[in-house]
């Protein structure tokens, strides 16, 4: 299967729960896990994600 966006995955999982695939099915069509389902019939859009906290320096250490 070729990669996709979640946004798309999302609906492609939505548009096969509506026609009838059980939850258990999408999970292993789309080889993922049980809560990516969940959020994807709960929500359409996937949750932001988190923002990463700044990394130090590697020269840092060396300016000391």
């Amino acid at each position: 299967m070729p990669q996709m966006s979640k946004v798309e995955l999302y609906a492609a999982i939505r548009r096969d729960h509506r026609a009838g695939v059980t939850k258990r099915e999408l999970e292993r069509k789309y080889n993922v896990a049980w809560r990516t389902v969940r959020k994807a019939l709960d929500s359409a859009w996937p949750e932001p994600r988190k923002p990463l906290l700044p990394r130090p320096s590697a020269l840092d250490r060396t300016r000391r």
